[in-house]
């Protein structure tokens, strides 16, 4: 059995030192980059689990309430942040927190009495362990139940991390109550040995996959925010051709297809009268009423300028109307941007796909509904059946180009 016999004080240094490291990190990535929920606590939870054992390699050069009581009290103190800041990371309810930080009083005063009253270092393993067993358990419920789309494999690689280790601490439980007086607990058998060991890993396990579920959620929000037009937070045109081909593969099972075209009128004007931040205050309005009446399975996509193309899977062209005709009312009860009286009303454009058409013929009959639409006086939805054909809008576009501009 010698060959498995380890040093305790030496892995004792070691969680020490890897705690700290890892807290001091965390601490400076959170001050010195964007604001992340949670990871303040997590990086004291780190700091406390490595000053406790810290303490604890003090026994017998301070007294025992301090290198004993202190110190699991710190750690036990370390393992409930981790839990809280696990519960703000993950968003998940704090619920979990409120039994563990309830058994903290009561864990210290069970290690004051077996230390000062009736001392028994078997006892203080147990009360020690089946506090840790339930902090790490919770830890790991909290990260698999958080309602946070983080990085799956991350999330799984943390529960798994905090799921064993509470259970060798239930272990470690069993195996000491029926285990025999220990003298000295530098010199405890294997079980004991192992929990250093294992809290090294863990801490190095925590600390990888926060780092991973952090460096995950970074990487999406750049992505997100290259497909995500910053003023209206609709898709842009970049997200919208990568769209396209998946969503053109898809169109022959899932029947029917429709989009809405759209624009404020007079947009303009609303610019050369009440300033341009008078008129992106306006798309931002209309864009957040689009995001407020349109499905989940439904997309937005901002097309260019004031211009907007919502698609519709499996929508009927009735359908795509009344949804059309319901943002035009929803829009036209809007009449204030920066505290002026102006009533701001948009146009819209509904055409379906047919058999066989190609996404830019779909697009092109929508633009055609739309600029009738407009040409009819604004104000109102015009479908790809009632707008004329394209050799009708090039001919007004020829034979009355006045006409046409005004009602672009």
């Amino acid at each position: 059995m010698d060959m498995f016999t380890l040093d305790i004080r030496t892995l004792n240094f070691i969680i020490i030192l890897f705690s700290f490291i890892y807290s001091i990190g965390f601490l400076f990535y959170q001050r010195s980059q964007q604001d992340i929920p949670g990871l303040e606590f997590f990086a004291l939870s780190l700091l406390f689990i490595g000053i406790g054992p810290f303490f604890l390699g003090l026994r017998g050069a301070a007294p025992d309430w301090f290198s004993i009581v202190l110190a699991n009290t710190v750690i036990m103190l370390g393992f409930q942040l981790m839990l809280h800041s696990l519960c703000i990371f993950r968003k998940c309810t704090l619920k979990y927190t409120y039994f563990s930080y309830a058994c903290i009083p009561l864990s210290i005063s069970f290690f004051y009495y077996f230390t000062q009253i009736s001392p028994s270092i078997k006892a203080r393993i147990i009360v020690i362990s089946i506090f840790l067993a339930t902090t790490t358990v919770l830890s790991a419920l909290v990260t698999l139940k958080g309602k946070h789309k983080d990085l799956k494999i991350a999330v799984w690689m943390m529960s798994a991390s905090l799921f064993l280790f509470g259970t060798f601490m239930t272990l470690r439980v069993i195996w000491t109550v029926f285990s025999e007086e220990l003298h000295s607990f530098m010199y405890a058998g294997l079980i004991h040995q192992l929990t250093f060991l294992f809290s090294i890993i863990l801490v190095v396990a925590m600390s990888f996959s926060m780092l991973w579920m952090i460096n995950a959620r970074l990487v999406k929000s750049i992505q997100n925010l290259s497909r995500q037009d910053p003023l209206t937070r609709l898709y842009n045109r970049h997200a919208l051709e990568r769209y396209l081909p998946e969503l053109m593969a898809k169109i022959s099972k899932v029947q029917p297809l429709s989009i809405i075209m759209m624009d404020i009128d007079h947009f303009k004007m609303i610019n050369d009268k009440y300033g341009h931040l008078a008129g992106d205050e306006a798309i931002r309005h209309v864009a957040k009423i689009i995001r407020t009446h349109t499905r989940k399975a439904y997309s937005a996509y901002r097309f260019g300028g004031d211009e907007i193309l919502i698609i519709l899977p499996q929508t009927r062209p009735e359908e795509a109307g009344n949804l059309a005709e319901l943002l035009r009312v929803k829009i036209s009860t809007y009449n204030a941007i920066n505290n002026k009286n102006l009533v701001m009303t948009s146009s819209f454009g509904v055409a379906s796909l047919r058999d066989g058409e190609r996404w830019e013929q779909l697009v092109s009959r929508a633009d055609q509904a739309l600029y009738q639409a407009k040409f009819e006086g604004r104000n109102t939805v015009v479908t790809d059946s009632e707008a004329p054909t394209c050799s009708l809008i090039d001919h007004t576009r020829h034979s009355q180009p006045e006409a046409y501009d005004k009602a672009l």
